[in-house]
């Protein structure tokens, strides 16, 4: 019976050779593009599995409530971390990995191999009782428990050792202080995936440098204040996050409400799960599950816009085995042996489609990696998975594009059949319509979101950021050496035509601000201090990134006067205080800390700009320069338009000649500021191309369709053309059943287009507005494509010579 099943089905293939084949390539097309986007997201998912204990295991964050509104931070202070694990008996244990504020890179040395080396933290020693990291070298009990030890990567270590154990030897870091040494106490393989990317950490009871400051009384006495401390916490087996929750928070009421006080703002702690951390956390980010929701939904709807064309066809060509039905129940044939039938020939499509798509899948992966940046590979890591999506793929494309024409052709009646009186049209014409347009409103949701999101990153890209980011370099000033070097280095390179100028401060546009404080104006107290992000920068800063000063003035070059509690603020900040930008020019501010009051004179009012990206509100900032000219954690310089290459040049030449110990780095701002939007637009790529490829399957559908109309008015489009029809009154009829599907498609597709973009603008600060032309566009450009798929068959007919039709009458 299968056999014959099989055979019946081949036959059905090879008798129709041009619907078979836009059956098996639009199925095939579809099921790749649903296993590419399933091991996509499959990859996303498979983020800090590798923990042990992972649904015990929390971040603890901070949330604050001050004259701004509530703040969120995925970090908390000092000793927040080591006194939930002494006074709480729920909790095993707790740790605290830190990557020192404003250090994007380590500086690392061994004998003449001098490199930057990014993602270094300290730990505490029970980092490895919280987190799982799995070592090639050493043991992880003990890895950190002395003073001026470190656990590096794998890749590090290659990069320090090549093959050789690293294990016990020697290295110096420094994380923009003193170079020091430490000795190697494990290697951490490179296998797994984590929202915390490391390459090596420096044991937290190290007794200098920023070691020696977390553990100092300073800091470790601070409650309120130094957020800048992420800090994990694994809960005993049978206690609730909730519960520990609840009682962390009364211990930070005990230690730290008057620090709270005193810096005028309330603060409250959270624990985040650590497996929600990389796709669910919205502190900093926009939650990344959003994307992987839009991601599945594009797979959904190409596989399921794939299935539509099958059955649209099977239907449509139902009259072609009518006659095969009659007879067949004629002869005795059941129902539901009819069923299985052409449930089998379903199957026989779908098993083709299957194999030829996972041909396209081993194709196209190495352009699909290139397109997402991940590296993704069939193997045994993932075959499981694999096999699971191919089987489930296979087993629901079956059962939705095979069931109904099974159901439907199978309730055919034979008396009807073979007396010729079956009515194939209403019910299977309205059924291909409501698919038709059902396919085209996934078609049109998409190219509208597709059109939006590609609005939205042009003008994140394009907006005016308040500085011009353009012809400037940065040089990271990573080490000890080279912050004391700036003034030199600045005198050198101001003596140079290709330089414009030079200057530096903390925090590049492009990151966030860490350092803050809550300031007051006169009559104020710190129980309305508003929280502003103090940024160090030196003279000639603010002109230099064209920053404009809508009131008062810059600093000028006199460092004695203006590092005496000379500030600039931008317009948020005038504006949170309730004065007006010249209003503003000489108020005092002032904060208390620790029993003493500090005030400062604002000497200008600058134009707000976006310190970071266009998702998040501008924030109130305040300029001040230090005291020191050597303090300074980035240098920029500005060059003459057209001369990249040279400047570089001069500039390395000048750096290698001043700061001889220290490697020259660089980076141009304006693409560094950029990256910001990396995630972005990846998934505006992702989205793009599986949309043009969603569309190309529906035109698939319907030109298939068409065929099939064409084929059926055959005799009609003869008698009209003798009739004195001409080729576009044809081509017309034949386009306006299909036309006024894909208007009833765009009429129901554009709210909820709308709606959708809505959501996803709504993780923006700055977006731009949904006009009626992306609508309009994107339903003019669905109508383009399916009438120019429709007019093949439909110029070809019009064209034909009528006796051909009509010859057999």
């Amino acid at each position: 019976m299968i056999k014959n099943y099989l055979k019946i089905a081949l036959r059905n293939l090879m008798r129709n050779r041009v619907y078979s084949a836009i059956n098996i390539l639009g199925l095939a097309l579809g099921v790749a593009c649903c296993l590419l986007l399933a091991l996509y997201i499959q990859d996303e998912m498979s983020y800090d599995k590798h923990h042990k204990d992972l649904d015990r295991l929390y971040r603890i964050d901070s949330h604050f409530q001050t004259g701004r509104g509530l703040d969120d931070l995925a970090t908390t202070s000092p000793p927040i971390a080591p006194a939930i694990k002494e006074d709480l008996a729920e909790v095993e244990s707790s740790a605290r990995l830190l990557s020192p504020p404003g250090v994007t890179a380590g500086f690392i040395k061994r004998g003449d191999n001098v490199f930057y080396e990014p993602n270094g933290y300290l730990g505490d020693s029970t980092i490895f009782d919280v987190l799982t990291f799995d070592f090639k070298e050493g043991y992880p009990k003990k890895a950190l428990a002395e003073a001026n030890t470190v656990v590096i990567s794998e890749r590090m270590s290659q990069k320090l050792f090549g093959n050789e154990p690293a294990l016990n030897q020697v290295i110096s870091i420094s994380l923009e202080d003193t170079l020091r040494e430490y000795k190697i106490t494990g290697v951490i393989k490179d296998t797994y995936k984590s929202f915390i990317q490391v390459n090596f950490i420096i044991s937290m009871t190290t007794t200098s440098g920023w070691g020696a400051y977390i553990q100092s009384k300073n800091a470790m006495g601070e409650w309120a204040g130094q957020n800048f401390v992420p800090a994990y916490l694994k809960i005993k087996p049978g206690h609730s996050e909730e519960e520990v929750e609840k009682k962390m928070n009364q211990l930070l009421v005990k230690y730290g409400s008057e620090d709270m006080k005193a810096l005028g703002f309330t603060k409250t702690l959270s624990l985040e799960p650590v497996k929600d951390i990389y796709l669910k956390s919205s502190i900093g980010q926009s939650p990344r599950i959003n994307y992987l929701y839009v991601i599945a939904s594009i797979a959904v709807f190409i596989l399921l816009i794939a299935c539509i064309n099958f059955m649209n066809l099977s239907t449509a060509k139902a009259s072609k085995r009518a006659n095969e039905v009659g007879l067949r129940k004629v002869m005795g044939a059941f129902r539901s042996s009819l069923i299985r039938q052409f449930m089998g020939e379903a199957l026989v499509i779908v098993l083709i489609s299957i194999l030829l798509s996972v041909v396209m899948v081993e194709i196209t992966l190495p352009v699909f990696n290139q397109l997402t940046g991940k590296i993704i590979s069939l193997d045994t890591k993932n075959i499981g998975y694999w096999l699971a999506m191919l089987s489930v793929i296979s087993m629901v494309t079956g059962i939705i594009a095979g069931s109904y024409p099974a159901f439907y052709l199978s309730s055919f009646q034979p008396a009807q059949v073979l007396k010729s009186k079956l009515n194939l049209g209403n019910a299977s014409g309205r059924l291909r319509q409501s698919l038709v347009v059902f396919q085209f409103m996934i078609a049109i949701g998409l190219v509208c979101g597709m059109m939006i999101i590609s609005q939205q990153l042009s003008f994140m890209q394009n907006q005016n950021l308040g500085f011009d980011a353009s012809l400037k370099i940065v040089l990271p000033l990573r080490t000890q050496q080279a912050a004391e070097s700036y003034a030199t280095l600045r005198k050198e390179l101001e003596k140079e035509s290709l330089i414009a100028g030079i200057s530096a401060m903390d925090y590049t546009p492009g990151n966030r601000i860490l350092s803050d404080a809550g300031f007051y104006t006169s009559g104020g107290t710190m129980d309305n201090a508003i929280l502003i992000n103090r940024n160090t920068v030196e003279e000639g800063y603010v002109q230099l990134m064209d920053i404009k000063i809508i009131a008062g003035r810059a600093f000028n070059s006199n460092r004695a006067s203006e590092s005496q509690s000379k500030v600039i603020v931008n317009r948020t900040a005038a504006k949170k205080f309730g004065f007006e930008p010249e209003q503003m020019v000489g108020q005092p501010l002032f904060f208390d800390w620790q029993g003493k009051k500090y005030s400062f004179e604002v000497v200008g009012v600058m134009e707000d700009f976006h310190q970071t990206s266009l998702k998040e509100v501008i924030s109130p900032v305040l300029f001040e320069m230090s005291a020191r000219p050597n303090n300074s954690r980035y240098a920029v310089v500005k060059i003459k338009p057209g001369s990249a290459k040279e400047s570089l040049d001069l500039i390395e030449k000048k750096w290698k000649a001043t700061v001889k110990d220290t490697p020259f780095e660089y980076f141009f701002l304006d693409e560094h500021i950029q990256k910001q939007y990396l995630e972005d637009k990846k998934i505006s790529t992702i989205i793009t191309s599986f949309t043009i490829i969603a569309m190309f399957v529906s035109c698939l559908g319907l030109y298939g369709l068409s065929s099939y109309m064409t084929e059926r008015r055959f005799k009609e489009i003869g008698i009209r053309k003798v009739m004195g029809a001409s080729v576009q009154q044809i081509v017309a009829m034949m386009s306006a059943e299909f036309v006024k599907l894909v208007l009833i498609a765009f009429i129901i597709a554009v709210p909820v287009a709308w709606y959708g973009m809505t959501k996803w603008l709504g993780s923006f600060a700055y977006k731009v507005s949904i006009g009626w032309m992306v609508f309009a566009l994107a339903g003019l450009v669905a109508l383009a494509i399916a009438l120019i798929t429709i007019s093949f068959e439909s110029i070809k007919a019009a064209m034909g010579n009528p006796v051909e039709s009509l010859r057999s009458e």
